[in-house]
């Protein structure tokens, strides 16, 4: 089976190409010998199966992490390399197309946020960067899936071997300097209203305060519609399960049993916050009271990350998390701490050494707590 690798540098989008091409059909796993993980799938083009693998993000390949490491030992194993590459930067992401040209690998290049380039004034000549880099180069919009077509149509045909160069580290930079003079134009464009709001967002002076403000109205938000959640949808639905648990109580009668799946009676009636039962506290606890609270912080989380904001806050806490051994995006394993300690601490993979993970760990394992403890806190308010 054809092997293809997407490659490039962090954030560029790679992940969301990758699904594109792959859908549903998705192993996200260890790599062997190491704890990075990478995703790899399979897809049909042209009626024949392929097995798409997306590397770890690298910006070279000279591994200096883990997961550039792992990223050059997948790349020996491709048929061919889809080389991500952000439209936005291009003079940075072709450092590594020039490693990978120089490889001497069936290459493609995807000029990925090719929307965002436009926005930003950016006009970069296609057929020109072809020209110059001797391999096809596809614009796309993954988000969108604009491009992705295209994309698919070129992973069937047979793609040429790039013309197999080899360049000193100087001599590398001049070439790029060269190629983005060449391909690259940027225009004069007026500030918008997303383009003021990003600023302010970033800005120590203005972005601290809308953090605190942004963090608060999550909070607020988080208890408002969990406490709506409970009372208008597990209230009732508790309310009609109430009888139903209450004849088994009665049918099975006071002993052992009743006292495991029941629980207490208090003042002879069920309660389902004390009786301390399978069937009753068992299931109005974490379905009844925690999991409205999780809900609504995941949708909260999810709709952070997908607005930029995310990435901002990180850089707005590099200082802060710095003074702990870690960098900036420690923010984003310790904000997914807040709504379950598990997937939070695996999120602590995306830092770049096993110190930094560590702290990071820790840090969530005994100060952050996830969202059903500080549901049974709002719960007993």
């Amino acid at each position: 089976m054809k092997k293809i690798v997407l490659m490039g540098n962090p954030n560029v989008g790679k992940s969301v190409v990758f699904s594109r091409l792959t859908g549903t059909q998705v192993i996200t796993s260890n790599f062997p010998g190491t704890t990075v993980d990478y995703s790899q799938g399979t897809t049909c083009l042209d009626k024949e199966r392929v097995f798409i693998i997306d590397a770890p993000g690298t910006y070279s390949l000279i591994p200096s992490n883990p997961a550039e490491e792992v990223s050059s030992r997948i790349l020996n194993e491709a048929d061919l390399v889809v080389n991500v590459i952000d439209a936005t930067n291009l003079e940075r992401n072709l450092i590594l197309t020039l490693d990978l040209i120089s490889r001497g690998i069936p290459l493609l290049v995807v000029l990925n946020l090719w929307d965002e380039a436009k926005h930003t004034g950016i006009e970069i000549d296609v057929r020109r960067l072809e020209e110059l880099l001797g391999v096809p180069v596809i614009p796309t919009v993954a988000v969108t899936g604009e491009g992705i077509a295209d994309l698919a149509s070129y992973l069937y045909k047979p793609i040429p071997l790039p013309p197999h160069e080899s360049w000193s580290d100087e001599e590398k930079w001049v070439r790029i300097g060269h190629i983005t003079t060449e391909v690259q134009t940027i225009t004069h464009r007026h500030h918008t209203l997303r383009d003021l709001i990003s600023d302010v967002t970033i800005k120590p002076v203005t972005g601290i305060p809308i953090a605190f403000f942004v963090i608060l109205v999550s909070l607020w938000a988080v208890i408002f519609a969990g406490e709506s959640i409970i009372t208008y949808v597990s209230d009732p639905i508790f309310a009609y399960y109430l009888p139903l648990i209450t004849q088994v109580s009665d049918w099975l009668g006071p002993g052992f049993i009743q006292q495991i799946l029941v629980g207490e009676l208090i003042d002879g009636q069920i309660d389902f916050e004390q009786s301390m039962g399978i069937l009753t506290t068992g299931l109005f606890v974490p379905f009844g009271i925690v999991l409205p609270y999780v809900i609504v912080f995941y949708i909260l989380a999810a709709i952070l990350e997908d607005s930029g904001y995310l990435p901002r806050l990180a850089t707005l806490t590099d200082t802060f998390f710095h003074r702990v051994g870690m960098h900036g995006y420690g923010i984003v394993p310790v904000f997914l701490g807040l709504g379950c300690n598990v997937p939070g601490i695996l999120a602590t993979r995306v830092l770049e050494t096993r110190k930094q993970r560590f702290i990071a760990a820790t840090l969530i394992a005994i100060s952050v707590p996830c969202m059903a403890k500080t549901a049974m806190i709002f719960g007993t308010l």
